[in-house]
């Protein structure tokens, strides 16, 4: 029984890094997990091209608009895009997912937003007059 304890111990110390390995690495922890009801593009799909249409996440409802993010086709980038309530527009944008607090900046009428790591720190910009909305969003 000891060695099966041993043997099972071993085992899984080997498997859990591995498995610890998969996830995005992107610092957005909606996209480490698998999909959700909410997870449903509510755009036009054309809107996906180049981007991992399995990878849509819904993260945040915001004042008048929800927010989703998604990584690109080849997982090298994480977007960012605001989908005003009730309105056919979308804001959006995509960056290098990696070991930046900032991921990427999107600036559009009606849209000033930073997707951001989930452990970045974002104390002077919110210290700017940035609001963190969600554990990955800033908004101006």
């Amino acid at each position: 029984m000891r060695h099966r304890r041993s043997a099972l111990f071993g085992l899984l110390a080997a498997v859990m890094p591995a498995v610890a390995g998969c996830s995005s690495g992107t610092g957005i922890p909606a996209l480490d997990r698998g999909p959700v009801g909410t997870d449903q593009w509510p755009g036009d799909k054309s809107q996906l091209e180049g981007l991992d249409r399995q990878s849509v996440r819904f993260l945040v409802s915001h004042g008048n608009a929800d927010y989703f993010a998604a990584t690109s086709a080849d997982g090298k980038a994480a977007c960012l895009f605001k989908f005003p309530v009730g309105e056919g527009g979308a804001a959006g944008g995509c960056g290098a997912a990696g070991g930046s607090d900032a991921i990427v900046e999107v600036s559009a009428p009606g849209a000033k937003m930073i997707l951001v790591r989930a452990d970045a720190d974002t104390m002077g910009l919110e210290g700017e007059g940035w609001a963190r909305i969600h554990e990955n969003i800033l908004v101006f």
